[in-house]
């Protein structure tokens, strides 16, 4: 918030935080799906709500039960890690109309690239994963060091983000059917744009949108969505079940998911340290953790 990188505007007191697991411990009387004692992982609409009781860095939160998928005897630290998925469904399957995996993989869609920037993030570990699930060839872009992690998601081919190369090697093995970028920065943008170009222009979708002072070449769009909002809208009612009671729920429950590495760095008043290090470039294919109740 100090910082203005949150794409929505925020009023005050807040609690912030969007992913979180836990036990049930409440429902409402419309709820009838989950009950007292369920482990789940959810994903809160609250903070882009303005509304603090849904904010994930507190003790107690409120959740929807269409956002909520059960989680079994998986632990609480990996599968809050998981729902950051719902934002890779919504990009590949709402907004790239990609098809969504299935019981047989489409041998058709081996020769569609998908371009995923950032691949070590944990946005991009699911998108990679989905997108390789669903039958297209993943070209992950991420920093050396992350290759044999971006490799284990399914990634089809691997580029080094920080190679002088980058655009020629990321053009050479296109073109996309789809450009998704789950972590950026401006001059990754850049670069990306001119890739687009390369193949003819197009867009792309960025977790944080356009970053400021980029200037895109013509022909380029970059597309921002809050990803949430499909899932509270209800003419994707279908979609919402498939993803959190069918797809999720099931991935988790038969650990056909390469969980994204993840490191607890406290309780609530580790907060600011967490966002410290991410801030200062210290973290790398791993997700930082809030255990609310360790204090």
């Amino acid at each position: 918030m100090q910082e203005g990188l949150l794409p929505f505007p925020l009023k005050y007191p807040t609690i912030i935080g969007l992913s979180f697991s836990g036990i049930v411990v409440k429902v409402g009387s419309s709820v009838a799906r989950f009950k007292l004692g369920d482990r789940v992982v959810t994903n809160s609409a609250g903070t882009i709500r303005n509304d603090s009781r849904f904010g994930a860095y507190q003790k107690y939160a409120l959740t929807t039960q269409e956002l909520i998928a059960k989680i079994g005897d998986e632990p609480f630290e990996t599968a809050a890690s998981v729902s950051n998925l719902y934002g890779d469904a919504s990009a590949l399957f709402l907004h790239f109309h990609l098809e969504k995996p299935s019981q047989e993989l489409r041998s058709e869609h081996r020769a569609e690239k998908i371009l995923i920037w950032g691949a070590s993030s944990s946005f991009g570990a699911y998108a990679t994963q989905l997108a390789a699930e669903a039958g297209y060839a993943v070209v992950g872009v991420a920093s050396a060091q992350n290759i044999e992690l971006v490799q284990s998601f399914g990634a089809a081919q691997f580029v080094d983000r920080k190679s002088p190369a980058v655009f020629q090697e990321v053009v050479a093995m296109g073109p996309y059917k789809a450009v998704l970028a789950a972590a950026d920065t401006a001059h990754d943008q850049v670069v990306i744009g001119s890739i687009l170009v390369a193949q003819g222009g197009g867009s792309f979708i960025s977790t944080m949108g356009l970053r400021p002072g980029v200037i895109l070449p013509s022909g380029v769009r970059c597309q921002f969505h809050q990803f949430i909002d499909d899932y509270l809208d209800l003419k994707n009612e279908e979609f919402t079940k498939w993803l959190w009671w069918q797809y999720l729920e099931n991935a988790v429950l038969s650990k056909k998911l390469v969980l994204f590495p993840v490191q607890v760095v406290g309780g609530l008043s580790g907060v600011q340290a967490a966002w410290d290090l991410l801030k200062q470039g210290k973290v790398s294919g791993q997700r930082l953790l809030i255990a609310p109740n360790v204090e």
